[in-house]
């Protein structure tokens, strides 16, 4: 039987060399990491400020027809509109929400300075007789802007401080299959918040 020295000696130096390797593989893995979490944190806080204001404007009110995305919120025409265009009386509540929903989104300076513009977007039917798709194109621009008059209505402060923010839009609905009959209120990202990834990027580029 070999003397137990050399054997505990050997074995020792193997645990050694064992979690030299470890930790040199983990500290590989945390360089791999590192770079990918620190580009995304600013569009995930970006993202979970969204949800999170969603979710205290909505959260206990059960709506069906109603969807939040990662920077948008789809909504079934049919919830707010009539088949001829005019706003549904039941639809003051939604459309309060969604501007107390806006108001504190614009009114948070951390979230402000990432928002470039909100598109509040309709879509109308693009096949068919071509009459037909310019009266639905038509429709669809007077119930976008109707909605973007009637958000500013219901917080009238969101009006008078981020109307600028606010753009009305329409599009066919075959740049957006799956998706008639919805509007979607859309947060497009600001250069700032581009930039801060572009920041972090550098960063790691060194």
């Amino acid at each position: 039987m070999p003397p137990a020295g050399p054997v505990l000696s050997l074995l020792l130096i193997g645990l050694v060399v064992l979690s030299a390797l470890l930790y040199y593989r983990a500290v590989k893995i945390q360089r791999f990491l590192e770079p990918a979490l620190a580009l995304s944190q600013p569009r995930n806080e970006f993202t979970r400020n969204i949800s999170q204001t969603f979710q205290r404007e909505f959260g206990a009110l059960q709506v069906g027809g109603l969807q939040a995305r990662t920077s948008s919120i789809v909504i079934d025409r049919s919830l707010l509109f009539t088949a001829d265009g005019a706003l549904r009386p039941s639809s003051t509540v939604i459309i309060k929400r969604l501007s107390r929903l806006f108001l504190s989104l614009l009114g948070d300076t951390r979230t402000r300075n990432n928002i470039s513009i909100v598109l509040v977007s309709f879509r109308y039917p693009d096949d068919g007789p071509k009459l037909a798709i310019i009266a639905g194109r038509e429709q669809a621009q007077q119930m976008a802007g109707l909605l973007q008059d009637s958000l500013y209505e219901a917080e009238p402060e969101l009006g008078a401080k981020y109307k600028a923010y606010f753009a009305a839009t329409v599009q066919p609905e075959h740049l957006r299959r799956g998706q008639s009959g919805v509007i979607e209120l859309r947060i497009i990202p600001s250069e700032l918040l581009h930039i801060e990834v572009l920041q972090k990027l550098v960063k790691y580029t060194h």
